[in-house]
């Protein structure tokens, strides 16, 4: 074979492997704005709920909890009627509601354990990787390192949510802001054919995490937390305060349900006395 082929060959090789580095970096910055989009949505969803919980949720518990105390009532009723034992009666009516119990206990004791949740500790090995792709990821996005504004802005960005991230013990995230490294390009004891493989391998990895970051952006934006997130907004923009006036119509419910079962509770008292 001529020197001449051997060179254009190698040429060649040496463009293609450029080319795929380029597409690379170009997939990663992709993969950086997205997470940073997805995890900036998923912040407003979480705040919106601590909101929405704050006006509300606590009305649709206690909502709950009177209709189900009053459907107890109710058949206390019925099986007093067909002249069914007391014992058997409480027998009857906690067997028959057991699980809608169970439910809303467990409702209350979500909510204390979300105001008193804590991170479970990993494993040596779990705590050792994520430590270093923390080191590596702030090594490579600290903000200080940026050679224009606009790449200062992106990692200004970034960092925090790779903070979070490892305090959090998210190793997603940061496994996924890893993905493109290209170290393997200036590799010499690897073959050209060896560099294109393992490139092209890092490649399809971008193009599966830009997938799935764009498939959980669409997720969280058809959430029903997020649509009336929206709802919600939309109203405030028109002067309305859409979630007091929910919280309202709610308290209303509650008051009248509780009325109803107090006069199914005095009807119970009085049959007990019959």
């Amino acid at each position: 074979m001529k020197p001449a082929t051997l060179v254009y060959i190698n040429s060649n090789d040496e463009k293609e492997i450029q080319k795929l580095l380029q597409t690379i970096e170009e997939k990663r910055e992709q993969v950086e704005e997205l997470t940073v989009s997805v995890e900036g949505l998923k912040a407003e969803v979480d705040l919106f709920q601590h909101r929405y919980n704050a006006h509300i949720g606590r009305y649709y518990l206690e909502l709950d909890k009177v209709d189900l105390e009053t459907k107890e009532y109710r058949l206390r009723l019925q099986l007093r009627r067909e002249d069914v034992s007391e014992e058997e009666i409480e027998s009857r009516v906690e067997s028959c509601f057991r699980e809608n119990r169970a439910r809303i206990d467990a409702c209350e004791t979500q909510k204390e354990d979300a105001q008193e949740s804590e991170k479970n500790e990993l494993p040596d090995k779990e705590a050792k990787f994520l430590q270093n792709l923390y080191r590596k990821l702030a090594k490579r996005f600290h903000p200080d390192k940026a050679e224009h504004p606009k790449e200062q802005n992106r990692r200004e960005q970034l960092m925090p949510l790779i903070n979070r991230a490892y305090h959090e013990q998210d190793v997603d995230i940061l496994k996924r802001l890893s993905i493109g490294e290209t170290d393997i390009a200036i590799d010499s004891e690897r073959t050209t054919a060896e560099k294109r493989e393992k490139l092209q391998a890092e490649l399809r990895s971008l193009n599966r995490a830009t997938a799935e970051l764009r498939s959980e952006i669409n997720r969280v934006k058809a959430g029903r937390t997020y649509r009336l997130k929206e709802q919600v907004e939309t109203a405030e923009k028109n002067g309305n305060d859409l979630l007091t006036t929910l919280a309202a119509d709610l308290k209303r419910k509650v008051q009248s349900s509780r009325a109803q079962l107090t006069r199914l509770m005095n009807m119970w008292g009085r049959s007990k006395n019959a």
